[in-house]
């Protein structure tokens, strides 16, 4: 994660010219997080269960932005806090040994915490009058992801992995004395993000965003 943000930075400083305004601000975001989960319980390959869940949360951000000409500005944006993307549970009963055949119920539990949340993007933009534009985003996304499962019939697990994501957005960006202030809606598409139980049963998660967010920034 350090030498990509490194590398961003480095991107950042070097891809301007005599033109490039920089720009530094924080933007609030309303988020709709959907994931469908699905189980697959001896990992033949076979899903048994789909479950589809949603979470609404709310965010702040912290960014760096250069206008490299009147059309396009480059960026990077960072969360600087963990959020919880995805959080399930389910009821459900198993044998509690093979000799005495006795049952027993219990509550499979599973979530994924997102931390190091970084976007890079490209931002296409359009002057429609007096400093009011219209812009599209197209962005890259890296974040570290930590992921528990707790089961009934297993031990529980925690597995530590990366979620890439691409991000396509839309808004409006409005020329102020100081900088500008932003308005777009987003959404981001994660990579499937898995692990597998000791008693052979494996959980996917496919996490995506829809995002309506208001950014306010001051140029230096």
């Amino acid at each position: 994660m350090k030498k990509l943000v490194l590398s961003i930075i480095f991107l950042l400083g070097f891809s301007t010219t005599s033109y490039a305004t920089g720009s530094a601000g924080f933007t609030v975001s309303s988020a709709d997080i959907k994931s469908t989960v699905k189980d697959d319980v001896d990992s033949n390959g076979t899903i048994d269960t789909t479950k589809n869940l949603s979470n609404d949360v709310t965010f702040v951000s912290i960014f760096l932005e250069k206008a490299i000409n009147d059309n396009m500005s480059i960026g990077v944006d960072f969360i600087p806090f963990e959020a919880e993307f995805e959080s399930r549970s389910t009821t459900q009963s198993t044998l509690k040994g093979k000799d005495d055949g006795a049952a027993s119920s219990g509550t499979n539990k599973g979530n994924a915490d997102v931390s190091n949340h970084l976007t890079f993007y490209l931002q296409p933009q359009k002057e429609i009058t007096n400093g009011l534009k219209v812009f599209g985003t197209l962005g890259l996304v890296r974040a570290d992801v930590e992921s528990k499962v707790q089961s009934v019939s297993s031990t529980d697990k925690t597995v530590e992995q990366d979620l890439d994501g691409m991000k396509l957005g839309l808004g409006f960006k409005k020329e102020t004395g100081f900088g500008f202030i932003k308005l777009e809606y987003s959404e981001t598409d994660y990579d499937d993000i898995s692990t597998t139980t000791s008693n052979n049963t494996k959980v996917t998660a496919d996490i995506d965003t829809d995002i309506l967010a208001l950014s306010v920034a001051r140029n230096f």
